[in-house]
């Protein structure tokens, strides 16, 4: 059964486009989207989400339309850069996933460009995850913890080095013990995440923005120094730690918002 939901203001398609989230295809303007062991469809006509096979409650978490956004905007709004992104992709949300999925996903991201990782990951759910039906199409859900025990069973991911790290967290990472980092402060839940084999600080940071709700957290990748560096410190290059503590500190408790809009932003307009 179609449903429908009304949101203002919200975009779709930068939602699911700007590079947060890997697991959908688009025909038209309808995307389906895969979500662990859910697959459901999408679309938008102005203020109107029409939606098919996921219930209301779950659209609201996993697209965070229970907070206060216009709220979280005029506090991340300091400065005429963010103020230009927040402007043009004004309607771009986080999506809130389920962070055993975010962290092998952003695993897979390192030093990839979207296609690739989420061929990578669609290849990775073919091999281990559960077989789902949907318009008499086969489609997998994401294979659960501890799936993936022995490296020779990633043969056909073709993950390269990231398969040793998959094979090392599924053996010492539950969804459970991820959830836990939640009643942590961001510093240690980020030393946490940092302590996995072939997590990084700009992983750790994706994990705990996209689906930990430590919305102070900042990821910086490429686009998101290069930008940083031109337009807040005049070109000067400084260490990634003076950079975050810059951005948290300029942002507030919502630089999560700011990170997502200002890399969109970038990304899509390169500095």
């Amino acid at each position: 059964m179609i449903r429908r939901l009304r949101i203002h203001p919200f975009s779709l398609r930068d939602t699911l486009e700007c590079g947060q989230f890997f697991r959908f295809t688009k025909s038209q303007n309808t995307y389906l989207i895969q979500a662990s062991d859910r697959i459901f469809s999408l679309w938008q006509k102005g203020d109107l989400l029409f939606y098919e096979g996921v219930e209301e409650p779950f659209l609201i978490r996993f697209f965070r339309l229970d907070e206060d956004f216009e709220g979280i905007l005029r506090a991340i709004d300091r400065d005429p850069i963010i103020h230009q992104a927040i402007r043009k992709y004004r309607g771009l949300r986080l999506i809130r996933q389920d962070p055993w999925e975010c962290l092998i996903s952003f695993l897979f991201s390192s030093a990839k460009a979207i296609p690739h990782i989420r061929c990578l990951i669609e290849t990775l759910c073919k091999s281990f995850g559960n077989r789902m039906e949907w318009d008499f199409h086969i489609h997998y859900g994401f294979p659960p913890p501890h799936t993936v025990a022995e490296l020779p069973a990633l043969k056909e991911v073709r993950a390269g080095f990231r398969a040793r790290y998959l094979v090392e967290i599924c053996r010492c990472v539950d969804r459970g013990k991820l959830l836990l980092l939640k009643g942590l402060t961001y510093e240690e839940a980020k030393k946490r995440l940092i302590e996995l084999p072939g997590i990084g600080k700009k992983i750790a940071d994706c994990v705990l923005l996209y689906s930990l709700d430590f919305i102070e957290a900042f990821p910086i990748d490429t686009w998101m120094r290069r930008g940083v560096q031109k337009y807040y410190f005049k070109g000067e290059k400084v260490s990634e730690r003076r950079m975050e503590e810059f951005l948290r500190n300029h942002f507030g408790p919502y630089a999560g918002y700011a990170q997502l809009y200002l890399y969109h932003y970038w990304r899509n307009q390169p500095v």
